[in-house]
């Protein structure tokens, strides 16, 4: 299944996920994200419209993010906002975008299109995974920021000042977000970072750099991360992932819902 209709619930192996709802939830942690972070923006329009700003220098972190219902004008004011910020951005579309929005999008120069799964899972039976002999798994709260933002620098070969945005204070010392390290010996070799929204997790930032690769670091600490957010109430999981980690969330349980257009420059 690689999209779904509007409103239609998620069945697989003896799970149901409301889709909608799933979604709104992902995008109230992106909001929560960007609402922490000085400098940044959120908004949303009547229509559904929602534009994200983060000022990054990454087009999926600028997003003008289309409804299911569009209204073209609407779409069109937003991305014309964005435009006039002055950083990489994009139009994203759960599943394709229809003509109406296709043409904004090409008035806009936003005319190369690229995809991201959406994937869901019911958690509330998170998996066992032992952490591996001699790890253990740490949250990170803003004192220790700089460990966990040098984790992300080197995992997702990031500038060091990039990093550190995700490792801004306020987010790490929300209650509703928590950082996580994983450590060997002293070092931290593999990060992640949960957003809870009532009964929703979204997981972010989970990475391990290339060198402490194929221990069983990540898939130890995705596990760790979602007993965490069940002990913090979360039933459900969300994740956006690469074709690198994507395999690992599908075998601990998750499973597409979506894929998601992104248009950019």
């Amino acid at each position: 299944m690689s999209a779904t209709v509007a409103g239609v619930a998620y069945r697989a192996m003896g799970q149901q996920i409301d889709v909608d709802v799933t979604v709104t939830a992902f995008y109230d942690t992106l909001r929560r994200f960007v609402e922490l972070c000085p400098g940044m923006l959120t908004r949303e329009g009547a229509a559904g419209t929602r534009l994200l700003y983060t000022g990054l220098p990454v087009s999926t972190l600028n997003t003008v993010a289309v409804g299911i219902d569009p209204d073209p004008a609407e779409v069109d004011a937003f991305a014309k906002e964005m435009s006039a910020m002055g950083v990489p951005w994009s139009m994203q579309t759960r599943g394709e975008p229809e003509a109406g929005v296709r043409d904004v999008a090409a008035r806009h120069g936003r005319t190369n299109a690229s995809t991201l799964p959406l994937l869901a899972a019911d958690i509330s039976q998170p998996p066992l995974s032992e952490v591996p002999a001699g790890a253990t798994v740490r949250e990170i709260t803003a004192q220790d920021g700089a460990v966990y933002a040098a984790v992300l620098a080197e995992g997702f070969e990031m500038p060091p000042e990039m990093a550190d945005v995700f490792a801004e204070p306020a987010l790490l010392d929300a209650p509703d977000c928590t950082a996580f390290v994983l450590e060997v010996n002293g070092e931290a070799v593999a990060a992640g970072f949960n957003v809870v929204t009532g009964e929703h997790v979204a997981l972010y930032n989970g990475t391990v750099p290339a060198r402490h690769r194929r221990h069983g670091y990540y898939r130890a600490l995705v596990a760790a991360r979602l007993r965490h957010a069940v002990a913090a109430g979360a039933r459900y999981g969300i994740t956006q992932n690469s074709t690198m980690s994507r395999p690992l969330y599908e075998a601990t349980g998750f499973h597409l819902i979506e894929d998601w257009t992104y248009l950019s420059g």
